[in-house]
């Protein structure tokens, strides 16, 4: 039946295709149809009236049978139907996505595919560094940003005595913060003879495409974004030498060193210490290879090497008994560049994401033998405490 369903409506989207050739070539000849024309545009139109009606018969049968199969299935496995690669090929060649989705977009006839969705969303957990080092939270359906408040400190807390009337304590200093929420989108695209006559796994293609061109800019946003219609990165918020308690909310401290060449074992003990312990037992080290080549080969004044390598393949090296990370994004040196992060990145820095997932729409009219797929998400990020990340930065 699924079969039959797929030919009917890639039948449907031909005549469709051939109703609008017939209207844009009279419209480029600034006429209207000829009586030719409209004769042959009246037959498409019941042709396609009468897909329409076949198509429609044969969708009610389908979605019985997958609610019959639904009500037999628990509710935890139902969202992990596996969809066949003709079903995904007829949805970027002809827009119709009856059995692919679950939710329909109410602006320009995006859709969510949950199994495209759940992918790229795993692949960017894998792949996004920032990611597995910072606190990510879902807004729900309708939320723009997401608010969170702040202390800054300043609340005590006094001794009382039974029967002693007690006086009011100080109050502690909150601050809102907010992160907006900006869309980033790619356009994957592949040509009409692949997609018509290769043997392509269009989910795999469609989530290597996606995942690869979100990850770059993701960690790119999230690391230095300017927060000007995307995320704010942690590196683009002002650094001072000032520490925690005197400090502006919302600005990093930093250390400052000549250059590159001149990071010590001491630079990195200063930094390790300057976070307060609370963010220490939970922080690591974020820097790009390019540094973390440097850093290997520092010593104390012992003489032994402070990098550790991690004990198995998949384990992170540590610095100073803490993991490091390597962020491709962060620089490598230069005038006022922070090279290295340390920090508690779960309580600093916030990701957020969207309920809405990873939305598609596929294009076959802008450009002649291509398939294109517009995909978009929302993304926001921003730092939530700034006293839980410390940089060392170079001035030269």
């Amino acid at each position: 039946m699924l079969k039959k369903l797929i030919e009917l409506r890639q039948q449907k989207a031909e005549k469709v295709a051939e109703m609008r050739t017939m209207l844009d070539k009279a419209e480029k000849e600034n006429r209207s149809l000829d009586e030719t024309e409209s004769v042959d545009f009246d037959k498409l139109k019941d042709l396609v009236k009468q897909l329409s009606d076949e198509i429609s018969k044969y969708e009610t049968v389908a979605d019985e049978e997958r609610n019959l199969g639904a009500q037999s299935t628990p509710l935890e496995t139902r969202s992990t139907k596996q969809f066949s690669n003709d079903e995904l090929r007829h949805y970027i060649k002809t827009g119709e996505l009856r059995n692919l989705t679950t939710a329909n977009g109410e602006d320009g006839g995006y859709s969510v595919i949950p199994q495209l969705d759940k992918e790229v969303m795993k692949r960017l957990t894998d792949d996004s560094v920032m990611r597995q080092l910072c606190n990510v939270v879902r807004l729900p359906i309708g939320a723009k940003e997401y608010k969170k408040l702040v202390s800054a400190g300043g609340a005590t807390v006094t001794h009382g005595t039974e029967g002693t009337a007690r006086t009011g304590t100080t109050t502690p200093k909150l601050h809102e913060v907010t992160i907006a929420l900006n869309s980033i989108y790619a356009y994957p695209k592949t040509t009409q003879e692949i997609l018509d006559f290769s043997s392509i796994d269009v989910l795999g293609w469609l989530t290597d495409e996606i995942a690869e061109t979100f990850t770059e800019t993701e960690e790119v946003d999230l690391t230095s974004g300017d927060g000007n219609k995307k995320a704010k990165g942690f590196l683009a918020y002002d650094r001072t030498t000032e520490d925690d308690k005197v400090r502006q909310f919302g600005k990093l401290q930093k250390i400052e060193v000549a250059g590159v060449a001149k990071i010590d074992a001491d630079n990195l003990i200063d930094a390790f210490y300057m976070l307060h312990s609370k963010y220490r037992k939970n922080a690591v080290w974020v820097m790009s290879s390019t540094i973390a080549a440097v850093l290997q080969k520092l010593k104390n004044k012992n003489g032994d090497y402070i990098w550790r390598d991690g004990l198995t393949a998949d384990a992170p090296a540590t610095l100073l008994g803490r993991p490091v990370y390597f962020l491709e994004t962060m620089p490598t040196g230069g005038v006022n560049k922070p090279v290295i992060a340390f920090g508690d990145f779960k309580r600093g820095y916030f990701i957020v994401d969207h309920e809405t997932g990873v939305r598609t729409r596929p294009d076959n009219l802008t450009e002649a033998g291509f398939y294109k797929v517009h995909t978009d998400k929302y993304l926001g990020g921003g730092v939530v405490d700034s006293n839980a990340i410390k940089v060392i930065e170079t001035t030269a």
